[in-house]
């Protein structure tokens, strides 16, 4: 007597054939009862839904047969369907595109995850494997992982990833936050070269006769797609990245860093995508590249506190010098004696590192 599984595979191949299967050629021809049949014909609808159609022949009995072409579909997605990780990394992506604001790749994305669960739960797949992924996706350490950011409203991205995708210029009003204009709103009209996210995501485009630069999407009102192609390459975007550290768009530099032989896996990190990497003799590890951004270095060199040494370009060294300062010098008139602060805060003072003043 055949085993289940190869009974199984039989009816596969009968139904798949395209050849009309009924519940007495069961009987006949794999030596089981009609009870027996009801329950195979009836797990192949469970397996097969739609695609498992049913008439009668000519002799009044009922039949059935598998729609090769509709169960295409089925049958490439169970021999593919996507493993317990694959979701999980696609959880782990939504949760991270909800972190930087993006809202309408999150609903998109999210759509896309209902139409797979929803195939792999019509297939029986999803029910064992929804607690594994929850656990994987919970083990990335990624939705418990908060920081600070600038809502923007899809009032403002929508339009502005539609004249992304046309190559239009975009019109809107922007919203000045320093300097005697503060709280001025300007008409600008801009050619997108596409969105920087992250805390506070950004427009990089170009205005006439001006080279690329950043609007804060948080302070742009009114945005309009305009019936206006513009000439930007699709490198644009790129070639300006390469030139930034962080997010601020500043004139490039030539940076030069090195690092203490004791420093933590330096050879692993990737600081910019221009660096050139060199060793020395004695395990000293240098670093240079060539971008703008001087705070972002500096919050991120500070970090390596003692390990590294800034060589290039002194501009950095004074950036750090005064965050550094900024931070201290408060702390100083709590932690030590009078004199030491005070000398302390009159150089930060120098220095302009207080930007504001905490001593009424």
């Amino acid at each position: 007597m055949a085993s289940s599984i190869e009974r199984s595979a039989t009816l596969f191949r009968r139904l798949l054939s395209g050849s009309r299967t009924t519940y007495r050629d069961l009987e006949r021809t794999e030596d089981i009862n009609r009870r027996t049949a009801l329950r195979w014909i009836a797990e192949a609808r469970r397996t097969f839904g739609d695609a498992l159609k049913e008439g009668r022949l000519d002799s009044g009995e009922k039949c059935f047969w598998l729609d090769s072409t509709e169960y295409k579909w089925i049958r490439g997605f169970k021999t593919q369907q996507p493993t317990v990780e694959e979701m999980a990394a696609l959880d782990a992506a939504l949760q991270a595109l909800e972190r930087e604001n993006m809202s309408d790749e999150v609903a998109r994305l999210t759509d896309l995850r209902s139409k797979i669960h929803g195939a792999m739960q019509e297939l029986q797949l999803a029910t064992a494997a929804d607690t594994d992924i929850q656990a994987i996706t919970d083990g990335f350490g990624i939705a418990s992982r908060p920081g600070p950011h600038m809502p923007v409203k899809e009032k403002v991205t929508t339009p502005l990833r539609e004249a992304i995708l046309k190559q239009h210029k975009v019109a809107f009003s922007y919203r000045a936050v320093t300097g005697h204009k503060s709280g001025e709103e300007t008409e600008k009209v801009v050619a997108p070269a596409g969105l920087l996210y992250g805390g506070a995501p950004r427009l990089v485009g170009e205005e006439d006769g001006r080279s690329l630069a950043q609007y804060r999407l948080d302070r742009m009102g009114d945005v309009r797609v305009l019936d206006e192609p513009h000439s930007l390459g699709e490198d644009a975007l790129k070639t300006y990245i390469r030139t930034l550290f962080g997010s601020f768009g500043e004139q490039p530099v030539n940076v030069r860093w090195r690092f203490h032989p004791a420093a933590p896996e330096v050879d692993k990190w990737v600081f910019h995508p221009s660096q050139k990497v060199e060793k020395t003799p004695d395990g000293e590890v240098i670093v240079s590249f060539r971008a703008g951004g001087m705070d972002d270095m500096a919050r991120h060199v500070i970090g390596w506190l003692d390990w590294i040494q800034v060589e290039k370009p002194k501009a950095l060294r004074k950036a750090i010098l005064k965050m550094r300062l900024a931070g201290l010098a408060p702390l100083l008139y709590e932690f030590a004696d009078q004199r030491t602060a005070t000398r302390v805060w009159n150089l930060a003072e120098k220095l302009r590192a207080n930007r504001v003043d905490w001593w009424d």
